[in-house]
């Protein structure tokens, strides 16, 4: 089976814009699970939230989780807190290679606060993007295969990064049948 790449990491990381630049590049397919929970609900997660809460939405994101494993060929943007939910990574892990896209809180909010879509965890205020963060910070880490640190750095550097840690890692390849 041909693995896929999932892309960990807060809000505002750039999981969706840097998954859709990786599938182009890798000519891979592009999943993201935000997307998909909002087609198939036909909301958007800030409506999810506020009708129905955290909770409900959780239950949404583990459900779209249990379809990864049968995928291939994929990058896979998850949304902030898939960690959340040890279930989840398992799921991730059968077949994925996981990066984690690390930021610091400030790059983070000011990432958050230019965007047009208001996270649902942040609509009462951005600042407790830092408490997030430190709250997720070592999920992510034991999640991942690799992290990314990208403050500072361009798209096109984040994806190179990726590329290249995924070419040096040899099951990647003997999955892929190289």
């Amino acid at each position: 089976m041909k693995p896929n790449i999932a892309l960990v990491g807060m809000m505002g990381a750039g999981k969706t814009t840097i998954g859709r630049l990786l599938s182009q590049a890798l000519n891979m397919g592009f999943f993201d699970i935000d997307a998909e929970i909002e087609h198939e609900q036909n909301m958007t997660i800030a409506k999810i939230f506020e009708f129905f809460g955290e909770e409900y939405f959780r239950a949404l994101e583990h459900e779209m989780c249990k379809k990864i494993p049968q995928m291939s060929g994929m990058i896979i943007s998850t949304g902030g807190g898939i960690v959340l939910n040890t279930e989840n990574i398992a799921l991730l892990r059968q077949s994925c290679a996981i990066i984690y896209l690390s930021a610091t809180a400030e790059t983070l909010r000011s990432r958050i606060e230019a965007s047009s879509s208001l996270r649902p965890l942040l609509i009462e205020d951005s600042s407790s993007v830092g408490q997030i963060l430190e709250a997720r910070w070592d999920k992510y880490e034991a999640a991942t295969d690799h992290t990314i640190i990208t403050n500072g750095k361009k798209e096109d550097e984040i994806c190179a990064e990726i590329i290249d840690f995924i070419g040096g890692w040899a099951d990647f390849g003997r999955l892929q049948g190289r």
